[in-house]
């Protein structure tokens, strides 16, 4: 066997290993239920159903997302800890560059998804609006940016982020890396989490790409390869988070 095959075969081991977490132990091990933050990351209509970035795969997560964030709110997390970092971007965004235009403010396309948007009607839930892959300077309605949101969190004492959406090697991966290394540089007790079940990246094909022009971008190696790399920098990758 090839050594670059050992690795993908020792990576996939290594993910289809990982243990489940509870919501239940969540709660208990952040010290309570508003010690638990969710944050949802891009799970909109132009990525989920509409536009030239929408993707079925990516969709799949959209049913256990909504059931964990029920789940979440039955045991106790407040509104408030229920955060969305959504892509609103302006006509001429820059980032369009390297992806075609999508989400764009105003649009269908920058609309979270509708089994979610019930979610944004609890008191307190927050939203910040992004223009790049990453939220950290991102900003909700009153101007505060996400990184000024997360430092007071911090300071507040431990608390917990579970990180879900799309894609997991874009937004997923830099917006969990954002609040896993602010927290280091601020060396705040927080824990960061994953669960595989509640991201999703999209896939296409080499044959497809071959013929279309479009970059490959083979959905399964992404989501492990990001996974893994989350994993090793911190970031506690789970398999799911169970409703018990």
């Amino acid at each position: 066997m090839e050594p670059r095959d050992r690795f993908f075969n020792h990576v996939a081991k290594q993910l289809s290993a990982l243990p489940p977490e509870t919501v239940s132990s969540l709660i208990d091990q952040a010290g309570g239920p508003g010690r638990v933050v969710l944050v949802f990351v891009d799970i909109l209509k132009g990525f989920c159903e509409k536009g030239p970035l929408a993707s079925e795969r990516v969709a799949g997560m959209v049913k256990p997302v909504k059931a964990l964030a029920e789940a979440l709110l039955k045991r106790g997390v407040p509104g408030e800890n229920l955060v969305f970092l959504n892509d609103a971007h302006p006509e001429d965004a820059v980032e369009f560059s390297a992806f075609p235009p999508h989400c764009v403010r105003g649009t269908d396309e920058a609309e979270v998804v509708d089994e979610l948007k019930p979610l944004l009607g609890r008191d307190g839930v927050r939203v910040f609006r992004k223009n790049a892959t990453s939220g950290l300077f991102g900003r909700d309605e009153g101007g505060e940016r996400f990184f000024e949101y997360l430092e007071k969190r911090f300071a507040e004492g431990p608390v917990t982020f579970v990180v879900v959406g799309d894609c997991t090697d874009l937004c997923i991966y830099q917006n969990a890396m954002g609040i896993r290394l602010l927290a280091n540089e601020h060396n705040a007790r927080v824990r960061v989490i994953v669960p595989l079940e509640h991201v999703r990246t999209y896939d296409v094909p080499v044959e497809v790409s071959e013929k279309t022009g479009a970059p490959a971008h083979d959905g399964d190696v992404m989501d492990q390869l990001f996974a893994y790399h989350m994993l090793l920098n911190g970031i506690e990758v789970v398999r799911t988070v169970e409703d018990r």
